[in-house]
């Protein structure tokens, strides 16, 4: 916008002084807006160089050192993250900052290697050199060979535990005067230290903060750390380089103000649990809110909604944005309503400790699941350990248990699922086509998504989308006896299998 209006100055004042008569004198090549502006030019003459090439050259050397974030792997994140940057006239990179993403997760990896380009030959104008600001495209793909979490196996340890122990420690020992701080105080740091082969914690630099005073009190904490336990392999021992972020939150307690660990963090010991299950049976439970808040008989969109939240260390959701194209944003609400009505989650557990998470889940809704092919077009039916739908029901019998609400209250009857294997063995997309309570429901869902994979079906020698429906039957016994499970158990199946 700023360009656009130095433009129209310029050619404001171009006209103006054309009008009075007076010569104009206007450099060769690019328009009269690269002179006026102090924004880095998005056109030079010749443009930056990067390796003796351009951004194809850079964006294959991002690509080449770009690390996939292993909860975006966890979590099926991915897509493309657009990232615009500034070489400048001493071709080092700066100002970069992410134009679209599909989750923070991917931007925050993606800044994170293009901040360490190596230096660029810079652009230049009438033979001198000029900041550019620049764009490239990043893709984050699953499928590409190679793509794994990034685990460091080996490194120092603090008291017996890594990182987030030694975070933990430091807010424990960090002292806030009532002098300089206020409940209710937030702040945040990031700090970089070195653990040597002595153990010893040298080198502490808060490299960016939002106070000084907290930066102060942070940086004094870190250097009075107790010894570490040196990294050493090979009978050598190593220095090491570490990075922290303290986000934090006054609060007053019975011996002064403390912080609590108030950063939301994306790795943790222990992720978080809905009703017992994986990130799968949270998807099925909002598809399932999504279809009772809908009215009858109305279409659901093809769409892909991207829910965004943040768990917190009692379990309860906070920072919850659901997206979608700008035509389904009616769509996007109910999911949002759907969201609304999350029970508690099991949070995440790092160091020890409960912690702020953040998750990204991205749902189709829409899509064209009843449509198949005919079974006998199938070259090779899909197997679950070695057989078919009836060692599945088999496992599904060991798996579901009677719920103990539908047992008081006498509950029982058929529920009717569908799910279906994805081409690469996943069970996904589970529905309720039928049930005599959303108790019974519940318990059908939760065991379907935790399945474990299969072996695909193929067509042609391609894998293909198989469609499955299995009834599940809870019985009440007459008498219950205390040591044994109700009766109950899925029946047969059938399937319907799509490319």
């Amino acid at each position: 916008m700023k360009q656009l209006i130095l433009l129209m100055a310029a050619f404001a004042a171009l006209h103006a002084v054309t009008a009075a008569g007076r010569p104009v004198e206007t450099p060769d090549g690019l328009p009269l807006i690269d002179t006026l502006t102090t924004e880095p030019y998005l056109l030079a003459d010749p443009m930056p160089s990067f390796n003796g090439g351009g951004t194809l050259d850079f964006c294959r050397w991002v690509q080449e050192h770009l690390r996939y974030p292993s909860e975006a792997v966890i979590y099926g994140i991915e897509g493309h993250v657009v990232v615009s940057f500034v070489v400048g006239a001493d071709g080092k990179v700066s100002n970069a900052e992410a134009l679209t993403s599909p989750d923070p997760l991917l931007s925050e990896a993606a800044l994170f290697v293009v901040r360490r380009s190596p230096r660029w030959e810079p652009g230049k104008l009438n033979g001198r050199p000029v900041r550019v600001r620049l764009s490239i495209p990043i893709d984050f793909n699953l499928q590409r060979p190679g793509v794994k979490p990034t685990v460091v196996t080996q490194l120092p340890k603090f008291q017996g535990g890594g990182l987030i122990d030694f975070k933990h420690w430091v807010l424990r020992n960090v002292e806030f005067s009532d002098k300089i701080f206020y409940r209710g105080d937030e702040g945040w740091v990031e700090v970089s230290f070195s653990v040597n082969g002595k153990g010893k914690v040298r080198g502490v630099e808060t490299t960016r903060f939002s106070d000084p005073d907290f930066a102060y009190q942070i940086q004094r904490t870190i250097a009075s750390s107790p010894l570490w336990t040196p990294l050493s392999t090979d009978g050598k021992q190593h220095n090491v380089d570490f990075r922290l972020r303290f986000d934090l939150l006054l609060q007053r307690g019975p011996d002064g103000l403390y912080s609590e660990d108030n950063t939301v963090y994306t790795t943790a010991d222990s992720l978080p649990r809905f009703c017992g299950g994986s990130p799968g049976v949270f998807r099925e439970w909002v598809r399932r809110q999504v279809d009772s808040l809908l009215d009858p008989g109305a279409a659901v969109p093809k769409v892909r909604v991207n829910v965004r939240f943040v768990i917190e260390p009692d379990g309860t959701m906070s920072g919850i944005k659901v997206s979608a194209p700008k035509e389904h944003s009616g769509f996007a609400r109910l999911v949002r309503l759907a969201v609304d009505k999350t029970p508690l989650w099991t949070p995440a557990v790092a160091g020890g400790e409960k912690v702020r998470f953040r998750i990204s889940q991205m749902f189709a809704f829409g899509q064209e699941e009843e449509l198949g092919e005919n079974p006998d077009s199938l070259d090779v039916m899909p197997k679950y350990q070695n057989g078919g739908l009836p060692e599945f029901r088999r496992w599904v019998m060991q798996a579901v248990e009677f719920p103990r609400e539908a047992l008081e209250l006498g509950i029982e009857g058929r529920v009717v699922a569908s799910f279906v294997v994805e081409p690469d063995g996943t069970v996904s997309s589970v529905r309720i086509i039928r049930s005599p309570d959303p108790i019974l429901s519940r318990e059908v869902v939760r065991v379907l998504a935790e399945s474990p994979k299969w072996t695909p079906g193929s067509k042609g020698g391609e894998p293909v989308r198989v469609k499955y429906t299995l009834p599940v039957d809870f019985r009440v016994p007459v008498k219950p006896a205390a040591a044994h499970k109700p009766k109950f158990g899925p029946s047969s199946g059938g399937y319907t299998p799509r490319p």
